[in-house]
């Protein structure tokens, strides 16, 4: 995709139709960065079964230079004209930012395993849709990493594919903030709508990492040297630069992602840099339901609804 200005496309009205455009660029081996022809333009604007469209397709869109919801109830309104939001216990806008005392790696600022929301609830989201309130700089850390899991899946030799297609996997975490419980889930699924498939994924803590409430990954059937390389083998390749972008936060910034398709994580930065980002998640059409097992926590307590 070459940067272009095009007009809003889809079921837009006809007078958006004609008087608004905007240019579309690609951030890195995935995605479609959206500017406006006019900076300011209200985000709310651009049609969303036309960005919809894009999200799908492309797996991510960032838009940039446009005025952003202006706060929590605004972008929670946004979301709507999406689909339904999820409800969690805080609501359906969830404050992504450093705590200073941090119960768990989600509020904190170092490394953060690459998963895929929704793992720990009933329904996993289609969609993520992130407003940057405020953002480190550029060259100091804070961005979220990406990978398409399609591509992943691409470059990867037929022999390895046949063996990935049979492992499953156990993910545990127990519950000290909004998430807790145990997952099992095959390492490769069929995207719930379009078919084609995608790597489900949660990697363990690397050796020389470590967090606040780490998870307990495991394979079926695997333990010892074996499993740490198969794991290892699947990490390396979701992290291949080929597969991953990373997201360099600017305030005001909105990215809608391909929760079905993509994997996420943070990139590490320094305690006390400003970084705060509001996120909802929308159901797809129906929701897609999780390989949550249980909603026990590793001592067998109850739990609350909640995502890594």
């Amino acid at each position: 995709m070459t940067s272009q200005a095009v007009p809003a496309s889809g079921p837009a009205t006809a007078a958006l139709a004609a008087t608004r455009s905007w240019t579309l660029a690609e951030p890195g081996p995935f995605g479609v960065l959206i500017t406006p022809a006019e900076p300011g333009t209200p985000v709310t604007a651009v049609p969303v079964p036309w960005l919809r469209d894009l999200a799908r397709r492309h797996h991510l869109v960032a838009l940039r230079g446009f005025t952003a919801p202006a706060d929590a109830a605004a972008l929670d309104a946004y979301a709507r004209t999406w689909g339904e939001p999820m409800e969690w216990p805080f609501g359906t806008v969830f404050d992504v930012r450093a705590h200073q005392e941090p119960e768990d790696h989600v509020f904190d600022t170092g490394f953060m395993p690459l998963h895929w929301d929704g793992m720990y609830v009933e329904h996993v989201p289609e969609f993520q849709i992130f407003h940057c309130v405020a953002a480190p700089g550029a060259a100091e850390g804070g961005g979220t990493l990406f990978c398409d899991t399609t591509r992943v899946l691409a470059d990867t030799d037929a022999e390895t594919l046949e063996r990935w297609r049979g492992l499953t996997l156990r993910y545990r975490n127990a519950k000290v903030s909004h998430y807790g419980g145990l997952v099992v889930s095959p390492l490769i699924e069929p995207h719930p709508d379009a078919g084609f498939p995608v790597l489900r994924f949660l990697e363990p803590v690397p050796d020389g990492e470590h967090i606040i409430n780490e998870p307990d990954v495991s394979i079926d059937g695997l333990e010892g040297a074996a499993e740490a390389a198969e794991l290892a083998a699947i990490r390396d390749a979701a992290y291949d630069p080929r597969h991953v972008y990373v997201h360099a936060w600017q305030q005001d910034d909105i990215v809608v992602a391909d929760n079905y398709t993509l994997l996420h994580t943070r990139v590490p930065y320094r305690r006390g840099l400003p970084r705060h980002l509001r996120r909802v998640h929308v159901l797809g059409d129906p929701p897609l339901r999780s390989h949550l097992h249980d909603q026990r926590d590793a001592t067998g307590a109850g739990t609350q609804r909640g995502t890594a």
